[in-house]
């Protein structure tokens, strides 16, 4: 009975997608080992349904690979993968997507996703990032909207979208909880499901986070960006306008956070209803009590109208030092030095940027 479950049921329904060959094929070994230690044998045939492909890409056109070796297998990953994007009826989607805000995802189909439009049509009503209230957001430089991570939601959001009900669980870059920039795609993420669970893990370094008390506040991971885990849950009927948000946070420091996890579960999570309101739609706890006193005063806005984002600096290592001298020496650093030297001596990615 196991082995037929398996065959006809379990591996036609969970699907993967996987960008890097490496863990592409670790993952076909862990899994298939796993299956097998629980008692199944794969036929000859078969195959997990774990594809080699870009997420946020549209399939491989056959036409636009040369024919070079592994040129069928790849088109066949594309195609299978294409096919499950566009016809399967997905209704858990669950991952790690990677934080990157140079993304590379630069695509013409998921960037028209971000903006609401799909397959090149405008009559098509969904979700746009860009907007608040059916309004542009007017920032200058929204370019956090084009993060990786956020890409990510977009698609989950419309893959659960077209099935027409289904959970959304990711583990993600906390940012577009309260950055001004995300407005638009909170309120998105509240018109098409119907609650919105929200665990903030904290532990950003880059803002300094300290637990309530005033102790250090640790990442749950190796990186510098603060993290939070999102369930969005979209019933097959839609009971209300507008989702339920609830939030919860952790601090402290990491192995706390371990355990925590471990023994915890959504039922058994304390979460707080929030009422997130134009025009941010903030997905943390705020004290409102004098917000109408507040918004009687003027916008800095309308103070100040011209004005810009701030500067952020980068290649520090590279372009600031202490004396004119080192300045000097790090200029001849780069008549002299090779490429990869350079990147290495003065920490520089690999981006197009750097070259």
């Amino acid at each position: 009975m196991w082995s037929s479950y398996v065959s006809e049921h379990l591996l036609p329904r969970v699907h993967g997608f996987e960008l890097l060959m490496a863990p592409y094929t670790v993952a076909h070994i862990k899994l298939g080992l796993q299956l097998q230690e629980m008692g199944y044998e794969f036929d000859s045939d078969e195959r997990l349904r774990i594809f080699l492909t870009n997420t946020l890409e549209e399939a491989y056109e056959k036409g636009g690979i040369q024919s070079l070796p592994f040129t069928e297998w790849l088109l066949n990953e594309g195609k299978a993968a294409s096919e499950i994007k566009q016809d399967s009826p997905v209704m858990v989607i669950i991952g790690n997507p990677p934080y990157s805000g140079h993304s590379l995802n630069r695509g013409e189909w998921i960037t028209n996703l971000l903006r609401g439009i799909i397959d090149n049509r405008n009559d098509m009503e969904i979700a746009n990032y860009f907007e608040v209230d059916g309004k542009p957001l007017g920032e200058k430089n929204p370019k956090w909207l084009q993060d990786d991570y956020v890409k990510f939601i977009r698609f989950a959001q419309w893959r659960i979208d077209s099935t027409g009900y289904g959970i959304l669980g990711f583990i993600t870059n906390h940012g577009y909880l309260d950055n001004p920039t995300f407005r638009g795609m909170r309120q998105a993420l509240m018109q098409d499901f119907d609650e919105i669970y929200v665990l903030d893990l904290h532990g950003n370094s880059l803002k300094k986070e300290k637990t309530p008390d005033g102790n250090a506040d640790k990442n749950v991971f190796d990186i510098q960006q603060g993290v939070a885990i999102s369930i969005l849950v979209k019933y097959r009927k839609q009971y209300k306008k507008t989702a339920k948000v609830f939030h919860a946070e952790l601090w402290g420091k990491r192995e706390g956070k371990y355990a925590w996890l471990e023994e915890q579960d959504v039922k058994t999570t304390d979460w707080e209803e929030l009422k997130p309101s134009s025009p941010f739609y903030l997905f943390i706890p705020q004290d409102i009590t004098l917000r109408e006193e507040y918004e009687q005063y003027w916008k800095v806005t309308d103070m100040m109208p011209v004005n810009s984002a701030g500067i952020v600096t980068a290649r520090d290592n590279l372009t600031i030092h202490e004396s004119p001298q080192a300045v000097m020496k790090t200029v001849k650093d780069f008549v002299f030095l090779e490429a990869e030297m350079a990147r290495d001596k003065y920490q520089l990615s690999k981006d197009a940027q750097d070259r």
